[in-house]
């Protein structure tokens, strides 16, 4: 899972939000969502769908791709 944990940091600050409150609307507990967010351990299939549902993007690039740097790409040049 190459990317998946920068990517779960990322996302979830985009959305100023703590891991206490992602992992509650996940509806896991915040050591659980820390664990993956550190590579501690590998979420499972369920909740790489729920995560990839609460952001509206494919599990495929929540895993595979560097969401930071694709969004840096995007911006406009100043």
């Amino acid at each position: 899972m190459l990317y998946l944990a920068e990517n779960m940091k990322y996302l979830r600050a985009g959305k100023k939000m703590s891991q206490k409150s992602l992992a509650d609307a996940l509806g896991i507990t915040r050591a659980r969502y820390s664990k993956y967010e550190y590579r501690l351990a590998e979420p499972p299939v369920d909740i790489l769908i729920r995560l990839a549902r609460y952001y509206a993007i494919s599990i495929d690039d929540l895993i595979t791709q560097d969401l930071c740097l694709k969004s840096r790409s995007h911006e406009p040049d100043l």
